[in-house]
């Protein structure tokens, strides 16, 4: 019998204000806002989620650091498992996403663009 698990994701990004929110889309077109990233953690633990994850879908391609402050402040609200992905591109992030809270990183572009990362951070 396979076990069943609700792993729900927070694709988040930054609004034209700067400030951080949910998105949702298909395939990244046509996104509409969903809601507060802290807010939705929240409620995901509350609906008895079995796991969090936290995409920042623009960090690799705004070539920018993950947003390891918003990272924290889910960190701080979830006490499910919590992974997080986006922009990680080197040890240092894998390090700065750790510190920030999450329980494991998600690894994507950097993987394809350079395979001897995942040795480096195992």
């Amino acid at each position: 019998m396979t076990t069943k698990r609700i792993i729900p994701c927070l694709d988040t990004t930054f609004d034209e204000s700067g400030k951080a929110v949910v998105v949702k889309g298909i395939e990244f077109e046509s996104l509409r806002y969903a809601g507060d990233p802290v807010e939705l953690a929240r409620r995901y633990v509350e609906q008895k989620a079995d796991e969090l994850v936290f995409l920042d879908i623009s960090a690799s391609t705004d070539d920018r650091a993950t947003m390891t402050d918003v990272i924290r402040r889910v960190a701080d609200v979830v006490t499910i498992p919590f992974c997080v992905g986006g922009g990680i591109a080197s040890f240092s992030d894998f390090e700065r996403v750790l510190d920030a809270g999450a329980d494991k990183v998600g690894i994507n572009t950097a993987a394809v663009k350079n395979p001897e990362l995942i040795r480096e951070v195992a």
